[in-house]
This record gives structure tokens, sequence and C-alpha cells, in this order.
């Protein structure tokens, strides 16, 4: 995948596509800082789209980047998993598990669900709250 489909609006530039990208990951959906209580966060889905996972892989494209710019110290793994055979391919779970400081766990079935939906389930987990918004100016003196 180019950076040019994967972050639209990007400039000829090699320093300007660079401030561009960390100002889409730094700011928009995802743009959440996590509580103290949150050790650990694991998102599984299968590496294939089918049957329910469109939503999970979108969340990693799309949300997670931007969870962890703005949470550096908070680990997230992420396990996408490959199915074999077509008989096994509904039987992969999509899980969000977040793990907290304490030791207890939660996790949420992603299944079929919008990336939307699981950022909302990531933040209502975790007690997320909205991050301030950072942009970078394209040019340090402030000129165009």
């Amino acid at each position: 995948m180019s950076a040019q489909s994967m972050f639209p609006g990007l400039t000829a530039s090699r320093f300007t596509r660079q401030i561009t990208r960390l100002n889409l990951i730094s700011s928009g959906p995802g743009s959440v800082t996590v509580g103290q209580n949150v050790k650990n966060v694991e998102l599984l889905f299968k590496r294939l789209n089918t049957d329910g996972h469109m939503g999970a892989r979108k969340f990693w494209r799309e949300n997670l980047p931007r969870v962890q710019f703005h949470n550096p110290a908070l680990p997230i793994q992420v396990t996408r998993v490959e199915v074999a055979n077509a008989s096994e391919h509904a039987k992969v779970p999509a899980i969000l598990k977040v793990t907290y400081a304490d030791g207890k766990t939660a996790q949420v079935d992603v299944k079929n669900k919008h990336s939307s939906d699981i950022l909302n389930d990531f933040i209502n987990l975790t007690g997320a709250k909205p991050a301030k918004e950072v942009i970078i100016d394209r040019d340090p003196r402030g000129i165009q």
C-alpha cells in the first residue's frame, strides 16, 4: 500500500509529506489518551476480511496509530490469524482485549462491527479522554 493511498492529500516533498502524515496521525478519530490503569491492549482478528473482520482491520489501520501516537508507553499487540482452510474461517474470533494494571481483563467481541463502533468500545473499556490536538506547521519559521 502506497503512502499516497494510505494518507490522501500528501504533497510531493518528502519533508511536507512527513509533516502531513504526522498531522493525520496526531488528530482525528482515535486521538485519545488512556489512563494509567490500562496495562496493555490486544486486538485479534483474521488476516482476511471475510466473516465480519473488516471493522477490526479498519480500526487497526486507521485508529490504533492515533492511539499509539498519544500513548507511546501503552503496549498494543495486534494478532492477525492466518487460516489454512475454508471451514475454519467462521471459527476465528475478532476480539479487543484490555488488561488493567490490577490484572483484570475486559474483552469485547468486535466481529461484524464498524471501526467507529470498535473505537467507542475501546473508549468505554479504557476510559480514554480526547487528546490535545497537535498540528505541526509545514515550515518551522511559519513560511508556507
